[in-house]
C-alpha cells in the first residue's frame, strides 16, 4: 500500500496531510514529523493491514495551503528548502520490536 504525504512547515513547526487519506500529524522538527507520520499510519490502518504486509510512505513538501493563510490572517514564513523522501512502514518490526 502507498500512502501519500504533503508537509508544509508554518508558525515555527512542521504539518503532516496525507492526500487519499484522513491521516493530519504535525511535529516541531522534520525527524519529529517523520516519527509521527509513522504512527499516525500505523494506528489508521492498524485493521486493515495484516501481519507481514508494508506501507510505503511518500513526503513532498507544498506551499503552506491558502486556507491556512486566509484562516490565520497572517504571513507565514516561506518555506525555503524542498524535502522529499520515501519509507516503508513495516508491521512486522513494531510487533517484533525491532
Amino acid at each position: 500500500m502507498l500512502v501519500k504525504f504533503k508537509i508544509f512547515y508554518y508558525d515555527a513547526g512542521w504539518t503532516a496531510r496525507a492526500t487519499d487519506h484522513g491521516i493530519i500529524t504535525q511535529g516541531e522538527t522534520i525527524g519529529e514529523l517523520v516519527d509521527n507520520i509513522i504512527e499516525a499510519t500505523e494506528l489508521y490502518f492498524e485493521d486493515q493491514i495484516g501481519q507481514g504486509e508494508q506501507i510505503t510512505i511518500t513526503v513532498t513538501t507544498e506551499p503552506v495551503p491558502d486556507f491556512i493563510l486566509e484562516l490565520n490572517q497572517a504571513d507565514s514564513e516561506p518555506l525555503t528548502q524542498q524535502f522529499e523522501c520515501q519509507f516503508t512502514v513495516d508491521h512486522n518490526a513494531k510487533a517484533t520490536g525491532c
